[in-house]
């Protein structure tokens, strides 16, 4: 019986945007190993090494990841021949491809990370660079996801979603430049208005784009999600990527998270991340 509990784990349910209500409300930015299977780090292959680009990712299908346009503008290639590299399964930024197991502090270990090539890299058609705009890139990848409780997608969209992301308390996770751990947070959403008052900025935010106000100033990676839950029967049933951290300002004793709204490009996100594509 225990063995095949641990072969069902390894399997993993793929169901996406898995949650566990238990570890989402509280100030801990630490994640569980197996919490939010769907954050990874991108890396770059420099030929003897792989560099970490201080940017997050996440799994929306099989084969496809997104992260920011911002973050791909160092691979001079798009198709073919891609340095970049994408680290899945991570939870500790100190274990790498080579540990068969990462461990918490609490003794629970899970798999080390796996490495997966990248095929091609897709730049959202209208990313503005003058204003920073749609900054969204999908990244597909060279060969399929083995998916495992410890590594699947988010979801993409909701079955009922609020008319806007204004005023909401949302979850966001990803790694961050001080912890080695993948972490996670809360920000509540505020108007083009406030942000461009937060910030001191002298015009408004780029129109596909908000800003979140952290409980906490910890400087999270561009590719962080920005996420919704999904709620059936009146509980928490997964959650879904509405944004990617574009970036962090500090002003004064506030930070403001600058990120980009997934929504109005999710068609082309949907038609470009298609597995019969």
């Amino acid at each position: 019986m225990v063995q095949n509990n641990w072969t069902a784990l390894a399997m993993g349910d793929t169901q996406c945007g898995r949650l566990d209500e238990r570890l989402m409300y509280t100030l801990d930015e630490k994640t569980e190993p197996s919490e939010n299977p769907w954050i990874g780090i991108l890396l770059e292959d420099k030929g003897n090494r792989y560099e970490n680009t201080r940017c997050s990712v996440v799994i929306i299908n099989s084969m496809h990841l997104l992260t920011t346009a911002s973050c791909v503008k160092r691979f001079k290639n798009r198709f073919g021949n891609i340095s970049g590299v994408a680290m899945l399964g991570v939870w500790d930024e100190d274990n790498s491809p080579d540990d068969d197991l990462q461990c918490n502090d609490k003794g629970f270990c899970v798999p080390g990370p796996k490495l997966y090539n990248l095929a091609e890299i897709r730049v959202h058609p209208e990313s503005d660079k003058d204003t920073g705009d749609n900054d969204i890139a999908i990244l597909r990848l060279v060969e399929s996801i083995r998916f495992t409780n410890w590594v699947q997608p988010v979801c993409l969209q909701g079955s009922s979603e609020p008319p806007s992301l204004i005023h909401r308390n949302l979850h966001y996770s990803g790694f961050t430049h001080s912890d080695t751990r993948k972490g996670k947070g809360l920000a509540m959403t505020v108007s083009r208005q406030k942000c461009k008052s937060l910030t001191s900025a002298s015009i408004l935010p780029p129109e596909n784009q908000l800003c979140g106000f952290p409980i906490k100033r910890t400087k999270f990676y561009p590719g962080t999600a920005l996420m919704d839950i999904e709620v059936q029967n009146n509980k928490p049933h997964s959650f879904y990527v509405v944004a990617l951290l574009v970036r962090s300002l500090d002003v004064g004793a506030a930070t403001t998270q600058i990120y980009q709204d997934l929504r109005p490009s999710r068609s082309w996100i949907l038609e470009n991340s298609s597995l019969q594509s």
